[in-house]
């Protein structure tokens, strides 16, 4: 299932995002906007809807964690790879805001393994905690997207 999930977000989508960028024609900042999304690992959501669907759970965070760590080396390349390919021309990526995200990532990610292994007869407590922060981001998310 891993090896899937990061095939899947790591090869599969930057390279549609570019056939995408390259059909469509896309103007620069476009296309840029286009494949930083397609080449940035998933993030948390997937988590809380897993969570919410009574889904695989525990793979969905082990795909966070493990992409996560890989995004550092495959979201530079990627976004190297690609946007030489479309415009001739490379970014340059801020290495402070990546690793900040990444970090981030991975803190939320460990207490919530560490609280769930020792504190089990709070974990509905917790679940539906997580539930309702989720929803609150993707609500605060949405109204401030407007």
């Amino acid at each position: 299932g891993l090896l899937t999930g990061l095939f899947c977000q790591f090869f599969l989508l930057p390279f549609t995002g570019f056939l995408v960028v390259k059909s469509l024609k896309l103007d620069e900042v476009t296309g840029i906007i286009l494949l930083v999304a397609t080449s940035s690992p998933g993030g948390s959501y997937s988590n809380w809807w897993c969570s919410v669907f009574n889904a695989d759970l525990a793979l969905s965070v082990a795909l966070t964690a493990v992409s996560t760590l890989c995004s550092v080396a495959m979201l530079p390349l990627n976004l190297s790879l690609y946007t030489h390919l479309c415009y001739g021309h490379s970014v340059e990526l801020n290495w402070a805001s990546l690793w900040a995200a990444i970090l981030v990532v991975l803190s939320a990610v460990a207490c919530g393994l560490v609280g769930s292994a020792r504190l089990p007869e709070r974990r509905p407590a917790l679940l539906a905690a997580g539930n309702l922060a989720g929803l609150t981001l993707i609500t605060l998310g949405l109204t401030c997207a407007v």
